[in-house]
C-alpha cells in the first residue's frame, strides 16, 4: 500500500514539473515568434525548443522514477483569526 501512495505521489510531482517546463518552452515560443518573423526559420527554432523541452521532461521523469522516493505533504491548514472590536458609544 505504502508503494501505492508513493507512486502516485511521483506522479503528482511529474505532473507538476511537465506543466513547468511546458510552459517554460510554450512562453519561449511566444517570444521566438515575435523575434523571428520569418516563417521558415521559426518552424525550424520550434521544432529544436520543442525537442529539447520534451527531452528535458523525460530526462526529469527518468530521474525522478529511478533514483527518489517522493512523498507529498500537502500545506498545513492556514488558520486566520479575525477579532472584530465592537465599541458601544453611551
Amino acid at each position: 500500500m505504502e508503494n501505492i501512495k508513493m507512486d502516485k505521489h511521483k506522479e503528482k510531482l511529474m505532473k507538476v514539473v511537465t506543466d513547468e517546463v511546458t510552459t517554460l518552452f510554450e512562453k519561449a515560443l511566444d517570444y521566438a515568434e515575435v523575434a523571428v518573423p520569418n516563417a521558415e526559420q521559426y518552424k525550424k527554432l520550434r521544432s529544436k525548443i520543442l525537442r529539447v523541452g520534451n527531452n528535458c521532461i523525460r530526462n526529469i521523469v527518468k530521474e525522478i522514477n529511478g533514483r527518489y522516493n517522493v512523498e507529498y505533504i500537502a500545506p498545513a491548514e492556514t488558520v486566520i483569526e479575525s477579532k472584530i472590536a465592537t465599541t458601544i458609544n453611551d
